[in-house]
């Protein structure tokens, strides 16, 4: 994790989440088969402002088929398929917030994403490796995929990007 300058932004909180092999986000997910805030979790960054997490490989997605949103894509004749992605939300006491995501390498759908995230940068190289199970994963064979986020600073001490609007509140 880096500043704009280039120099490492330590303590900042990297959220991390991502939907399970079958597309599911554990909040949204119909069979119920996953824990609240599966694939989700934070970490700090290091003085040096290093991170790292281990999770499993996310796939991608479609909206649910009889869903308002795939209704919508229908209508513009478009598909409603994500590719694999990890989000990430990272904030730091001298930067602003960033709420991102990285897209997996090789997925079909990576330039075809119907929400248009993809970018060149948000695709960084996976890289097969061995030796798995000598770091207590349950295979041998993993992926490792290292990523640079780089925060811009406060405007004024001030994230300026924030956005405060006016919330109707709802019974569930």
């Amino acid at each position: 994790m880096t500043a704009r300058d280039g120099k490492p932004v330590a303590g900042a909180v990297v959220e991390c989440w991502h939907a399970n092999s079958k597309g599911f986000y554990s909040h949204f997910d119909p069979t119920g088969a996953q824990s609240p805030f599966n694939l989700r979790g934070a970490v700090k960054t290091g003085a040096d402002g290093k991170y790292e997490f281990r999770t499993l490989m996310p796939v991608g997605y479609g909206c649910p088929p009889q869903g308002a949103t795939q209704q919508l894509l229908d209508a513009l004749g478009r598909h409603g398929n994500r590719p694999a992605h990890v989000h990430f939300f990272v904030t730091s006491e001298h930067n602003r917030k960033l709420t991102t995501q990285i897209n997996i390498e090789g997925d079909p759908l990576i330039w075809d994403d119907f929400a248009y995230a993809t970018r060149e940068e948000l695709v960084p190289h996976v890289v097969e490796k061995t030796g798995g199970k000598a770091l207590g994963l349950k295979a041998d064979a993993y992926k490792e995929i290292e990523f640079n986020l780089a925060l811009t600073p406060l405007v004024q001490g001030k994230d300026n990007q924030l956005v405060n609007r006016p919330r109707a509140a709802a019974l569930a």
